[in-house]
């Protein structure tokens, strides 16, 4: 069931962060629901807060996570809820040695 909680929106360029509540949907296939317990808000944030990665306000803040796997979408085989994680803020391809060999955090073509 899809669920409220509160984010780090920037709503505009350079103007004021706001806490605003956002709805989360529920985990599509291939996809992971995870309750965060500690996120950072970095310099890569101020980019986008300040305009400087594109235009497209609001952004929610904060890439840098960790928390509980919640619920798990139809295909997700590699983590399950209750799992702890941290999440990647690039999307790795899933396809080079890296990856195939269990380790993304080598990932030779992340998407940004």
């Amino acid at each position: 069931m899809a669920q409220e909680v509160r984010g780090v929106i920037a709503p505009g360029k350079d103007e004021p962060v706001r806490i605003e509540t956002i709805v989360v949907p529920d985990p599509g296939p291939g996809e992971a629901v995870v309750k965060i317990q500690a996120c950072g808000v970095c310099h890569t944030d101020l980019h986008y807060k300040q305009g400087g990665i594109n235009d497209e306000f609001p952004f929610l803040l904060g890439h840098e996570a960790a928390g509980v796997v919640e619920s798990v979408g139809a295909g997700v085989t590699d983590v399950a809820p209750g799992d702890f994680v941290i999440l990647n803020w690039r999307a790795v391809c899933g396809t080079c040695r890296a990856c195939l060999r269990g380790r993304p955090w080598y990932c030779f073509d992340t998407h940004n």
